[in-house]
């Protein structure tokens, strides 16, 4: 046997259990690189928005503010549930609590008060789905896996109308 088909060997030999994990975690329907960012991301994204969607059903002063905020607890929080089950189903785990930058606009959010809570929250509002629609667009054209591309797809309406609902 020559060097060269000694090495592809040694290759194909020291490459297959990560070639083989592969093959089985997309069997079994797991999410893989990018997909499982994917995931994260927009479950995060869900996440502050149910979050100041509840600060601003219980905060705002204006009645349209408090009833989008409400608006956002419910479509939000529907679309992480679903966004759970999709992720059980593929033996995925999804964080629990928003993204850093999330967080700290939600701080930022909770020493407003009045007429400057409702601008603040509708102006973050405008920010935080015009940064989901990206996503979601994104994850709708390159994600791989069959099912969080549709779901993906299926979300982009819903964002684009919360984001001119927002404006």
């Amino acid at each position: 046997m020559s060097k060269l088909a000694i090495a592809i060997v040694g290759f194909m030999v020291a490459f297959a259990p990560y070639a083989l994990a592969q093959d089985k975690a997309k069997a079994k329907g797991k999410l893989q690189g990018s997909d499982m960012k994917f995931m994260r991301q927009m479950a995060q994204a869900n996440l502050a928005e149910v979050q100041a969607g509840k600060m601003a059903a219980s905060r705002a002063q204006s009645a349209e503010v408090k009833k989008f905020g409400q608006h956002m607890v419910e479509d939000h929080g529907k679309a992480l549930s679903e966004a759970r089950t999709m992720a059980k189903a593929k033996g995925a785990s999804l964080p629990s609590q928003p993204a850093k930058k999330h967080q700290e606009a939600a701080k930022k959010l909770q020493q407003a008060k009045g007429e400057s809570f409702d601008k603040q929250f509708m102006q973050q509002m405008v920010k935080d789905h015009e940064d989901a629609l990206k996503l979601h667009q994104q994850a709708a054209r390159n994600a791989k896996d069959p099912e969080l591309k549709a779901q993906a797809e299926k979300s982009v309406p819903v964002i684009q109308k919360h984001l001119e609902e927002a404006k």
